[in-house]
């Protein structure tokens, strides 16, 4: 069972009922670009994506909404 590390600890086996002790391992650490979501992804999966296009300034990629996006 995974579980967050700041999550509270479980003492028992939700399962099978026998004890359990946290064991701490290696995070999952992603390289490369093969992770980041396409334009194409995002818009087919609901999402909109924006790039910074200057100072505070967002300019949308994919999807719906506004064209620009700023924090004036």
């Amino acid at each position: 069972m995974l579980q967050r590390i700041n999550a509270e600890p479980v003492e028992r086996c939700p399962e099978c009922g026998n004890l359990v002790k946290k064991v701490i391992s290696a995070p999952n650490v992603v390289s490369g670009k093969a992770h980041l979501t396409t334009d194409k992804n995002a818009e087919q999966k609901g999402f909109t994506k924006y790039k910074r296009a200057g100072k505070g300034v967002y300019e949308k990629t994919a999807g719906k909404g506004p064209k620009y996006i700023s924090g004036d």
